[in-house]
């Protein structure tokens, strides 16, 4: 995801709650953020891709076809990363101006 960026869920309707109470939703999350901080391992680049199987996170970039979780979820890259961000315009705002 990226900044800016909206979830929407769809489930099947559930049963209103007994009187007096209220139904809450929880959202729990599991995932991480590359954001460019350069204290980050890799923070630079999509790969390698974040995982369980590697909490080190210390192997550096290969291709994405040879990544293990670009092998194990291929459909993903169809499906959902179809876009590319640069920084580019995040870099073009903090550009000092020239007065003049």
């Amino acid at each position: 995801m990226n900044a800016g960026d909206e979830m929407a869920f769809r489930f099947p309707q559930l049963s209103e709650p007994p009187a007096g109470w209220v139904r809450d939703f929880i959202l729990v999350g599991d995932g991480w953020e590359k954001d460019g901080n350069l204290n980050t391992g890799f923070s630079k680049t999509v790969l390698p891709l974040p995982s369980h199987s590697n909490p080190e996170y210390n192997k550096p970039p290969t291709t994405l076809e040879n990544d293990p979780i670009y092998k194990k979820y291929p459909q993903d890259w169809l499906n959902y990363h179809t876009r590319y961000i640069t920084p580019e315009q995040f870099w073009s705002l903090l550009r000092v101006k020239d007065e003049q």
